[in-house]
């Protein structure tokens, strides 16, 4: 796999350069394959090797029963500790440096497995704990040493090599574990810092596709309070109209023709409004229809077209315009849906008064109507209308307060907080 690929980590692609050098991922594919190669460098090859010096120089390497089963079963204990290594470095660490300081045969399986071991230990563990089996280590080394070094120096046991104490080999082989202990160390930090940057990465790859399906929730359920307002207001005005039309012609009223006419263009413009909302769920290669969303200065148009289906509506603007475009289009929506409901559910409602009061930062708007809510001929709803106003309100920090008047009437009011800049 090339740089230019991704690596899969955590079930996310993370464009991640490869391992440098050849054997460094071939090692990390093989793991088994490894520990048999450690195995037989440390273990069988200076074993085969003892076998056949003892085979060619018999009076220089002597080899009896008692020797060969000492050997075999150090042997035997290194190579276990140093197959467990990855999984209980500590252990396989404080097992070979015992075996290193026993006296032969049975320190076989214990002079090359302790410095891998204590590489791996570094590698593998923390590096408290790496410091800790390099103590234990080096504490066994010296001690077993000055042990042997107290009986020679008694009589008790007689010296292999009586030029060389124990005790002298002690202090610089301690000092000589420090070698793969600290390249261990070294290694297995490294590692720890990249597998903590690859996960970072991870995290923030996940995090990164976590809000992006947020922000296709929260588009979705703006599309779903656009398309109920539309849908909503426009059916309730044609249905209204289409009402009055229909009186109109059972009496011969001149103006039934007018009441369609409005009905075809209320239509025509509301599918046109949900052809331009529907457009950004279009392909990417495909553009949008783009047109600007309604807003203040369309407040006076929405009371006009209500003021048609026979309900009177009066517009109040107290204080200064709204600046935001996001702010008036979610005031349009609510002045919208509190006059589609005011239609629907009071029809009998001799006015609707809408006052849009702006000052020191809050936006109020509140519709209120006279007359009682009562059963009506128009397609009955849901309550996702006030649903939908209790969102746009929340997104300003606000909230909206909807029920009946004293004098019988409704009263729908949402107060909006405008964002400071």
């Amino acid at each position: 796999m090339s740089s230019a690929e991704g690596t899969r980590t955590g079930g996310l692609d993370l464009a991640l350069p490869r391992p440098p050098g050849v054997i460094r991922r071939w090692v990390d594919r093989h793991p088994r394959i490894v520990d048999v190669l450690i195995v037989f460098t440390c273990q069988i090859a200076p074993a085969l090797l003892t076998l056949v010096l003892a085979a060619a120089v018999p009076e220089d390497f002597p080899l009896d029963g008692w020797s060969a089963a000492g050997a075999a079963s150090s042997i035997a204990v290194g190579s276990v500790a140093l197959v467990v290594r990855r999984e209980r470095p500590l252990i396989a660490a404080i097992v070979c440096g015992s075996l290193a300081v026993l006296p032969l045969p049975f320190s076989m399986g214990g002079h090359l497995a302790v410095f891998v071991a204590l590489y791996a230990l570094g590698v593998h563990s923390t590096p408290r704990r790496t410091w800790i089996g390099y103590g234990i280590v080096a504490a066994v080394t010296v001690i077993v040493s000055g042990v042997a070094t107290w009986l020679t120096l008694s009589g008790a046991v007689l010296p292999e090599d009586p030029d060389i104490s124990p005790a002298a080999t002690a202090v610089p082989n301690a000092i000589v574990y420090l070698v793969p202990t600290l390249l261990g160390l070294s290694v297995g930090n490294r590692r720890r810092y990249i597998d903590a940057i690859i996960a970072r990465a991870a995290d923030l790859a996940r995090e990164r596709d976590q809000r992006a399906q947020l922000a296709v929730a929260d588009e979705r359920a703006r599309i779903a309070r656009e398309m109920h307002d539309i849908v909503s207001h426009s059916l309730t005005v044609m249905v209204t109209l289409s009402e009055g039309a229909a009186a109109q012609a059972e009496t011969g009223g001149p103006r039934a023709a007018e009441a369609m006419r409005l009905v075809a263009e209320t239509g025509r413009s509301s599918l046109a409004e949900m052809r331009r909302l529907l457009g950004v769920l279009r392909a990417p290669d495909q553009a949008a229809q783009l047109a600007p969303q309604p807003g203040d200065a369309d407040l006076e148009v929405l009371a006009e077209r209500f003021r048609e289906t026979g309900l009177p509506v009066r517009l109040t603007r107290i204080g200064t315009p709204i600046a935001d475009r996001a702010l008036q289009l979610a005031v349009f929506r609510i002045v919208q849906e509190g006059l589609t409901n005011a239609l629907r559910h009071a029809p009998g409602a001799r006015y609707a008064a809408v006052t849009i009061r702006r000052e020191d930062g809050i936006v109020t708007v509140e519709v209120r109507n006279d007359a009682p809510a009562r059963q009506s001929t128009a397609p009955p709803g849901r309550g996702t209308g006030i649903i939908g106003v209790r969102e746009r309100a929340a997104l300003y920090a606000g909230h909206v307060d909807a029920g009946p008047t004293a004098d019988g009437g409704w009263l729908l009011r949402a107060q909006l907080k405008e964002e400071q800049g």
